[in-house]
C-alpha cells in the first residue's frame, strides 16, 4: 500500500472523488429500494393516531415519501460513508489504530439511529402534547400528514446527530486531536451549548427544556469517560 505521504496531491482527490462517486452511489440505490417501504414506515410513524393525517394536495404525498426515503437513505449510508472516510485515510494510520477507529464505523449507525429512537419515542410525543395543549380551547388543530412528518424530523433528526458525540469524541482523542483534560476544563461550555441547544429545539418550557437537556449533558459525561479511557490506554 502506497504510504499517504508519498502520494501526490492529484492523486489524493482522485481517490477522494472515487469515494465519494461510491458513496453517492450507495446513497441514490438505499434512496430508491426505501422508497418502496415508505407507505410501511409512513404507518409506523403514524401507528399513534385514531384516524388518518389529512394532506392537502398530491404534492404533499410525494413531498411525504421523498422525506421518508432520504432518512432512510441517509441512515443507512452512514457507516458506509463512515467506511469511505476511514478507507481514505488509512495509509496515514497505523496499523492498530486504523483498527480502533474502523471500530468506530458500526457506532455512528447504532448512536444515530439509538438519537432517532429517543426522539421520536420519548421526545416528540412529550413536546407535541406540549404544544397542542398550548392551542387547547383556544384554536380547531387540524394536524395534516406534512405538518407532523416535519415536526418529527425537527425533534428527532438533530438527536441523531448529537448522540454521534461520544464517537466524534473517541475518534478526535484517538487522531491526539483532544484529550480528556480538554473536556473537562472546558465542561461548563460544553453544557452551557448543549442547554442552548435543548431551548432552540423545543418550546419555551421548563419540562420539555430539561427532557431534552438531561440525555444532552449525559452524553457528553459519556464522551468524556471514553475519551479517557482511550486516552489512558493509549498512554
Amino acid at each position: 500500500m502506497q504510504n499517504i505521504n508519498d502520494q501526490t496531491l492529484v492523486e489524493h482527490l482522485t481517490e477522494f472523488r472515487k469515494r465519494f462517486i461510491f458513496t453517492i452511489i450507495f446513497f441514490i440505490l438505499t434512496f430508491i429500494i426505501s422508497l418502496t417501504f415508505c407507505s410501511d414506515i409512513y404507518k409506523m410513524l403514524t401507528s399513534s393516531f385514531n384516524q388518518k393525517l389529512v394532506v392537502l394536495g398530491p404534492d404533499d404525498i410525494l413531498g411525504i415519501y421523498l422525506t421518508i426515503a432520504g432518512i432512510c437513505a441517509f441512515s443507512v449510508t452512514l457507516p458506509f460513508a463512515s467506511y469511505q472516510i476511514w478507507a481514505f485515510v488509512r495509509p496515514a494510520l497505523e496499523d492498530k489504530e486504523a483498527k480502533i477507529i474502523l471500530s468506530y464505523v458500526p457506532a455512528t449507525f447504532v448512536l444515530f439511529i439509538t438519537g432517532l429512537a429517543f426522539g421520536f419515542f420519548f421526545i416528540t410525543p412529550v413536546l407535541l402534547n406540549v404544544l397542542l395543549s398550548l392551542g387547547e380551547n383556544l384554536f380547531n388543530v387540524q394536524l395534516t400528514a406534512n405538518n407532523y412528518l416535519t415536526f418529527v424530523l425537527h425533534t428527532s433528526l438533530p438527536l441523531g446527530v448529537i448522540f454521534e458525540l461520544p464517537v466524534i469524541a473517541a475518534f478526535l482523542t484517538s487522531l491526539h486531536i483532544i484529550t480528556p483534560k480538554f473536556l473537562i476544563k472546558n465542561r461548563r461550555y460544553g453544557y452551557f451549548l448543549l442547554l442552548v441547544l435543548a431551548v432552540v429545539l423545543t418550546p419555551a418550557d421548563f419540562i420539555s427544556d430539561l427532557t431534552m437537556t438531561a440525555p444532552l449533558i449525559l452524553l457528553y459525561e459519556v464522551s468524556v469517560l471514553i475519551s479517557k479511557y482511550i486516552y489512558n490506554k493509549r498512554r
